[in-house]
């Protein structure tokens, strides 16, 4: 297993890197959760239905 350094799940899928700790909803902004949210309270996406997030999108869009 793959951590980041804020010890993050990350797994490659081709050469995309993948952040488990974090899903994608629907929308155009804030789009990125934490895999504790289970669903998106402005488009109603669920987080066992979305995919993960992009390690190089988490960085940019998510402050930790």
């Amino acid at each position: 297993m793959i951590l980041n350094a804020y010890g993050e799940r990350l797994e490659y899928v081709g050469d995309i890197m993948l952040n488990l700790d974090y899903w994608d909803c629907e929308c155009e902004n804030n789009f990125i959760h934490p895999i504790s949210q289970p669903m998106c309270n402005i488009c109603g996406s669920e987080q066992e239905e979305s995919p993960s997030s992009r390690e190089n999108e988490v960085k940019l869009l998510v402050n930790r």
